[in-house]
């Protein structure tokens, strides 16, 4: 075992109230000194060393090398790009060097842009050469004297472009030999390095036309962007065979033998644009032959796959809701289990498991044995996947809580689950992934809290853990807590007192309660709300769960704020009169919603929201050019119809209909390059405001988009962000630029 003792998580916040008052307020600089743990971390094969990198805005990331029972640890300032090969860890440094750390010797190598290391083998691509050097031995020697846009080396053969020329090298090989002379990347070499596949270069874009005429049996709204032909390159005898046909696309490749391709398809309109089915083919790159497997003239055909040994192929069929699996040799197809998704498969693709909503099956392929149910999760009212062979996720539904469970003696073995979040995949909390050490048991995760920053733990059975990083930046800070009630999630102030009385703002997008674990790092906004910031400075912040209803999605997402709000105004210690509300795009359609019908909220602050369905539904999106209407029908904005069947329900779900309903006070942001919500949008809003005389601003930045990119503009809105807030909810004087000009 790593370690013989449970975890144990210290306490980062003190219980006395006297303490608080010497801890610091959260500012709009402290995001510049805080320090993070970087998603991206490494085990070496053996498990017995581990890299990680944390780091600030203010100091760059510094890369840690350590052991695993800690006899080593290293710490790089600025180090990146990490790759263990053997014995040796390797890195990146500013200024053009590679680092190579072995035995606790280190030596350099100077005029490195990039490299790539397999199977101790290293190639370097330096300003004047592309080399490879053996680790093993120090032995080198220059492959290519210049510069490479592309490599794809696997330890013994090596591929890379040259301007547009591919060029192919392996060990034994006196000079690079030419394979093709227009070529572009992203190359690959085949698993069994028969085969090089690579893209040719698309033909000429034709120049803008001057004048463009908008045809209605167009299959496309705008011009579609050119569909390179991906080729398969025989090292053998340098054939060369197109893998997608015109019209075709790839949709997997993962250097076998089999690469599914699937038609060029209008995907956002597909669900009334059937001009092209939605199809999937299985080409054979040793023959070039394709072949057609399915088609589905309703939805798309989504995550197609080939086993890791190439027997079957695999897909969801939406339309049927199960997963699909095409034996290769035989030519049959079989629907295999009602799921959301294939997860693993063992060896020899004798059995795969597929996840469900809740649990983990384990299925035969072959449909000669019935599938059979793992985890039988919904009973327990919890969710379960497949991380690692034998090693399951699991997520209670009611308590939030997160852990694992391991497959041992034909059931589920217990494993941690304790109240935090280790990881689930589903954004946001699939930031950090748990690694497992190649060649043994021994896997590095990590931990947080909405009260821990996220530290990294080594384990080898999910009962017993070892800390590998000491991250506390909140310890100096009047941070937060954070309970789930009726109300959605409560955030409130480290040093809450129950006899004061404290401003509430209310902030949402969609579902929140499975966030109940996650840490909130202080960031500058983007257009939305820095809970912890404005908890830190007296506010306590209620994230309710949205879930929408079709055809109604204003009405549903008010009930649930307003229902919040509700709840809240029964504590002694709310200042019901001071409430606000804050949300960015579809988050601010629900404020934008919320203020034309009601009046219950001193101050709102909306950021790239939608307020008026009809001309948001026949708007195209400004910089990819493609139509709204999708999101209106079937996506976020959840209508189900086009406006023409249901104009009433479009004119229901449209704040700027009731703009004269509108009494509280409104900060609009939106930017002129938003390419998800049109800047037109809050426009609308602003100058029926203003025509009505309400109290409104808008602040829009030039050259930004939907959410905000640059550091002085996310610090400019933050301190007018915090300022309106201020005013409206605890009674600062009115900032300048709120005054009239």
């Amino acid at each position: 075992m790593l370690t013989t003792s449970p975890i144990l998580i210290p306490l980062l916040l003190c219980c006395h109230l006297m303490a608080w008052s010497r801890q610091a307020l959260i500012t709009n600089d402290s995001y510049r000194t805080w320090t993070r743990l970087s998603p991206n971390y490494g085990l070496r094969d053996d498990g017995r060393y581990l890299w990680y990198q944390y780091g600030s805005p203010a100091t760059g990331d510094i890369l840690v090398l350590r052991s695993a029972d800690d006899q080593l640890h290293r710490e790089f300032p600025h180090g990146f790009n990490p790759a263990f090969s053997g014995a040796s860890f390797l890195f990146q440094l500013p200024g053009d060097t590679l680092a190579i750390f072995t035995s606790d010797s280190m030596s350099y190598l100077r005029d490195v842009t990039t490299y790539v290391v397999a199977q101790h083998q290293l190639i370097l691509q330096q300003s004047h050469a592309l080399s490879w050097i053996d680790l093993h031995t120090g032995g080198s020697k220059t492959i290519y004297e210049g510069s490479v846009s592309q490599i794809a080396f696997n330890g013994q053969q090596l591929a890379f472009i040259e301007g547009h020329t591919l060029r192919y090298y392996q060990r034994e090989m006196d000079t690079t030999r030419i394979l093709h002379d227009s070529c572009m990347g992203p190359l690959q070499i085949s698993r069994d390095g028969k085969r090089i596949i690579c893209q040719l270069l698309p033909a000429q874009t034709p120049a803008q036309e001057q004048i463009k005429i908008w045809h209605y049996q167009d299959y496309y709204l705008q011009t579609a962007p050119p569909v390179s032909t991906t080729i398969s390159i025989h090292l053998e005898d340098g054939q060369v065979l197109p893998v997608n046909t015109p019209g075709t696309q790839i949709a997997y490749q993962d250097g076998g033998r089999y690469i599914i391709t699937q038609n060029n398809l209008n995907y956002q309109e597909y669900y009334w644009n059937k001009a092209v089915i939605s199809t999937l083919y299985l080409v054979d790159t040793q023959s070039g032959e394709g072949k057609t497997i399915t088609a589905n003239k309703e939805k798309l055909l989504i995550q197609p796959a080939i086993s890791p040994g190439e027997r079957f192929m695999t897909w969801l069929d939406p339309s049927s809701q199960y997963i699909c699996c095409y034996e290769i040799a035989t030519g049959q197809t079989r629907d295999v289990l009602k799921g959301v998704e294939v997860a693993q498969w063992t060896a020899g693709d004798s059995i795969l498991f597929i996840h469900t909503a809740d649990d983990v099956w384990k299925v035969d392929p072959t449909g000669n044995k019935p599938a059979m149910n793992l985890t039988h999760g919904k009973r327990q009212h919890t969710r379960f996947r497949l991380l690692f062979p034998g090693v399951f996720l699991a997520f209670d539904t009611k308590t939030k809580q997160n852990g694992f469970r391991r497959w041992h003696y034909n059931s589920l073995a217990p494993g941690i689950m304790d109240d935090a979040l280790y990881y689930w995949p589903q954004y946001p909390l699939d930031q950090y992934k748990p690694v497992k050490a190649k060649d043994t048991t021994v896997y590095l995760l990590q931990r947080m809290q909405a009260t821990a920053a996220p530290n990294l733990l080594l384990t080898d059975d999910f009962i017993r853990f070892t800390p590998v990083s000491h991250i506390r930046p909140e310890k100096d800070y009047n941070w937060l807590t954070v309970e789930l009630t009726k109300a959605g999630l409560l955030y409130k102030p480290a040093n809450f007192d129950p006899k004061q009385k404290y401003p509430v703002i209310f902030h949402y997008y969609e579902r929140s309660e499975d966030y109940l674990h996650r840490y909130l790092p202080p960031a500058l906004s983007e257009g939305n709300l820095n809970v912890p910031a404005y908890v830190s400075n007296g506010y306590i912040v209620c994230i309710p769960d949205i879930r929408t209803q079709k055809g109604h999605p204003g009405k549903s997402a008010a009930k649930a704020v307003l229902r919040a709000a509700k709840y809240l105004s029964t504590f002694p210690w709310v200042d019901r009169q001071r409430m606000g509300l804050q949300g960015h795009s579809f988050g601010g359609y629900i404020t934008n919603y919320i203020i034309s019908h009601s009046h219950r909220f001193a101050a709102a602050q909306a950021s790239a929201g939608p307020v008026d369905f009809f001309s948001g539904y026949g708007a195209v999106r400004k910089i990819a050019g493609t139509a709204m209407q999708h999101l209106y029908e079937q996506g976020q904005n959840n209508m189900g119809v086009p406006p023409w069947d249901r104009p009433g329900l479009y004119l229901k779900n449209s704040p700027i209909v009731h703009a004269d309903k509108i009494h509280t006070p409104l900060l609009l942001l939106h930017n002129d390059n938003d390419n998800a919500v049109p800047f037109a949008q809050s426009i609308e809003l602003f100058t029926a405001l203003r025509r009505l005389q309400r109290p409104v601003w808008l602040i829009q930045y030039r050259n930004e988009g939907h959410q905000l990119f640059r550091d002085p503009q996310k610090l400019d809105f933050s301190i007018r962000q915090q300022q309106f807030f201020d005013h409206y909810l605890k009674g600062t004087p009115m900032p300048d630029w709120m005054k009239t000009h």
